[in-house]
């Protein structure tokens, strides 16, 4: 044994140990749970304390309503409503023991409420009570109250009329009872609207609200349960709406595409591989060095971060395109050689192989620059990915490819091939390929807009989306998509922001901004406001001269007031404590930093042209800042997007200098290929009327790393004659075209704008690198 081949033999051993350990870090993350997935985009922002605390208060929101699915079963009159939603609610009990029903509520519900907020009648006032106590006159109160005893038909009284002419406790359950449409009927839950009578019903998972199998499973568990609710009614009416409806509709998507787009990528892959080099083999031995790569970069960054961004796995997972390389070039240039040249080549091979590699590196390293968390962990698990499948090339596959590859008929058809692709040089050809080059990179320049809004990515189906409408305004639902977070050093101080924020929001409710809002202070007031009221209430009814005393001489009667009693304050530890809290519970997120805090959901405010209107209320008052959670994750890929173009070109600057390194004057051929390639990429993805968004940048950073190993693989053996190279670099983009290409056929829009811009770019720089080669490796005058 040579001494070369004996210390490729020991960087060979020291790497299985490596991976081994890899191994077992990975199956030691894997089987435990251990391994932490991020999945809020914002979290591969820079963090400042506000954007952790609305991520935290955004999670919580999330969190109450990421298993719930709503269910509204409607029909004609009550009766056939409810007769309809037991049979719904019966199918459900008898289907799933893993899900949770809510339908049915006990008869003294409504009493239970009123028994809650008894104690408190004293100071609990609307807005537009307290207004009425502070500027009206005792005499005009002392015949409003008059006037409502003998009124036949009138707000319900709660208690005696003398402990409470005005009826403000009455007033006040009215309004809180005012803010949802949702009433107990029957000892169940029912809503009205649209001419209907609906009853409503809450479906919950007990399991993860992120588990695959779960939301599979659930939709057909609804379906048996409309089916049986129209069995039973058949004119019913049934509504669903919930975040796990569109999970399950993601994962079947996600399912369905596996099946198509995945298994006929795989398919063609392995077909082009048969027909290459004779078998499999070869792909088995790339696929392990893809394998390890990605083992590699799970297991480091596992390591060096907290958690793991999803969107990092799946853009890591394009390292399968950039992988490919290596392993396809290696197998290319073992095509008709015997097996014992193979170390002979790996020599040969060994610095432009390193190159391709470095030169991939060199656009993720520069990632880790950017002052983002999300793009440094992308830039270590590439970079990690990269070497780490690199190294099993170069050190593992001498030892494990070592039998015959001879050079079959398609194989050198496919190779020959590179004969007939024309010279630019000073010729017609020339001329006609920069006009049309021109041509499209000026109409698609024209027409190239960019556009970062997250609703673009959505692919939710119509049905869900027009449900989830129809389910919103029966039940006046306020959205979650902008809401206030309220936050102060206390729970009574949080209240009183809160109070304060109502407020402002009062005058743009008044000009149509929004039309209302949903906030705890309203069922739970500040102890200051609650003070305050009381006050209000015992001077203005008590007294020698009150409303009660004025009254009683309209009536001819002696009434004697209540005896004064000192106030209880309702505090938010008892609300939270008691089923009066249940519908807004989630909004009251308890300690959050240094402090305690809340959240306030908004009615209404659809259009976001006001929405700065809505920011100046959150400036106006301390600790409270308007939360946009649509326009910030858009500026999230907005930032992105333009922190990845800037990277992109870094990129190819230092892919100049690494190429100019080892090919001298010729190194811009290597790389001039790519650029021509991503520019018309996009100039055709603008005139097919694309806008440009994150997911295209993103594409364009691959489609540099591959197709620029395009350019150093021909133009390390640039002769026309030479079959290996061309044959390498086909096969590779075919691979990458059949891997992510196919990817344009997604139904997933983040996915289609990847694949198309990946199709594009890696067909036209397999397409326009051959142009770009001399005609021999000593061809140094430039024909361009």
């Amino acid at each position: 044994m040579s001494e070369a081949t004996a210390s490729a033999r020991r960087l060979a051993i020291g790497w299985l140990l490596v991976v081994l350990a890899m191994a077992g870090h990975g199956l030691w993350l894997w089987s435990g749970d251990r391994l932490q997935l991020e999945t809020d985009m914002l979290a591969m922002l820079p963090q400042r304390a506000d954007d952790r605390a609305v991520q935290d208060a955004t999670r919580q929101l999330a969190d109450a309503a990421g298993r719930r699915v709503v269910v509204l079963v409607g029909a004609a009159d009550w009766p056939s409503a409810r007769a309809a939603a037991d049979a719904y609610a019966t199918s459900i009990e008898a289907a799933d023991a893993s899900l949770g029903l809510r339908y049915r509520v006990g008869a003294d519900l409504a009493d239970d409420w009123i028994g809650f907020f008894a104690p408190y009648r004293g100071q609990l006032l609307t807005d537009a009570q307290r207004a009425e106590l502070t500027t009206e006159s005792t005499e005009r109160l002392a015949a409003k109250a008059v006037e409502a005893l003998y009124r036949p038909f009138g707000m319900p009284r709660i208690g005696a009329w003398q402990d409470d002419p005005l009826n403000l406790f009455g007033g006040w359950l009215a309004a809180r009872a005012a803010e949802s449409p949702v009433r107990v009927v029957d000892e169940r839950l029912s809503v009205a609207g649209d001419g209907r009578q609906y009853a409503l019903l809450m479906v919950e998972q007990h399991g993860s609200a992120f588990s695959i199998a779960a939301q599979r499973a659930l939709v057909p568990v609804l379906e048996a349960a409309r089916a049986a609710a129209l069995a039973a009614v058949p004119g019913a009416e049934v509504i669903n709406a919930g975040v796990p409806l569109y999970a399950a509709h993601a994962a079947e998507q996600a399912h369905r595409e596996v099946h198509t787009i995945g298994l006929g990528s795989l398919a063609g892959i392995l077909i082009l591989t048969v027909l290459a080099f004779n078998g499999l083999r070869p792909r088995l031995l790339v696929a392990l060095s893809i394998g390890v790569g990605l083992l590699a970069a799970i297991s480091v960054c596992a390591l060096l971060f907290e958690r793991v961004h999803l969107i990092t796995l799946v853009f890591g997972a394009s390292l399968v395109g950039v992988a490919e390389n290596y392993g396809t070039n290696w197998f290319c240039n073992r095509l008709g050689r015997p097996p014992e040249e193979r170390w002979a080549m790996r020599r040969r091979q060994a610095p432009v192989m390193w190159l391709a590699m470095l030169t991939t590196v060199i656009g993720y390293a520069l990632l880790a620059l950017a002052p983002f968390p999300g793009l440094r962990q992308i830039a270590v698990f590439s970079g990690v990915g990269l070497l780490a499948a690199f190294v099993t090339v170069l050190w593992w596959f001498p030892f494990l490819d070592h039998r015959p590859i001879p050079f079959n008929r398609f194989a050198d058809w496919l190779g020959s091939r590179r004969a007939y692709w024309p010279a630019l040089g000073r010729n017609r050809f020339t001329l006609a390929f920069w006009a049309l080059v021109l041509a499209i990179v000026a109409a698609g320049a024209f027409k190239l807009r960019s556009n970062d809004d997250i609703r673009l990515l959505q692919n939710s189906p119509p049905t869900l989306i027009e449900q989830q409408l129809a389910l919103g305004k029966l039940l006046d639902l306020p959205s979650p998509a902008q809401f206030y977070l309220v936050a102060a050093p206390s729970p009574g101080e949080v209240l009183v922001a809160e109070e304060a924020v109502k407020r402002a929001l009062a005058g743009l409710a008044g000009e149509g901004v929004l039309d209302g809002w949903q906030a705890v202070s309203d069922w739970v007031p500040s102890p200051a406001r609650q003070a305050e009221d009381h006050a209000l209430i015992a001077g203005r009814i008590g007294g020698a001269d009150g409303v009660l005393a004025q009254a009683s001489a309209r009536l001819g009667e002696t009434f004697a007031p209540p005896a004064p009693t000192p106030a209880a304050t309702l505090r938010i530890e008892d609300w939270l404590a008691a089923p009066v809290s249940e519908p807004l519970h989630h909004q009251w997120l308890g300690r959050f930093g240094d402090g305690y805090a809340s959240v306030m959901l908004l009615r209404g405010a659809h259009d976001p042209k006001q929405f700065p209107r809505l920011a100046a209320v959150a400036d106006g008052v301390p600790g409270v800042r308007f939360v946009d959670k649509v326009g910030e994750v858009s500026e999230v890929l907005t930032h992105y997007r333009q922190r990845m173009g800037m990277v992109i070109l870094a990129s190819y600057a230092l892919v100049l200098v690494a190429l100019c390194l080892r090919f001298g004057r010729r190194g811009w051929r290597a790389l001039a290929p790519t650029a021509i390639a991503s520019v018309l990429a996009l100039a055709l993805l603008a005139l097919l009327g694309q806008s440009l968004q994150l997911f295209n940048v993103l594409a364009l950073l691959l489609i540099l790393g591959m197709g620029v190993d395009y350019g150093i693989f021909l133009l390390e053996q640039p002769g026309r004659g030479e079959r290996r190279p061309f044959l390498s670099v086909t096969i590779a983009a075919a691979c990458i075209l059949l891997a992510f290409g196919l990817l344009a056929l997604s139904q997933t829009p983040a996915l289609r704008a990847f694949g198309l811009t990946m199709l594009f770019g890696i067909f036209l720089a397999w397409l326009l690198t051959p142009l770009f080669m001399p005609e021999s490796e000593h061809a140094e005058r430039d024909r361009i």
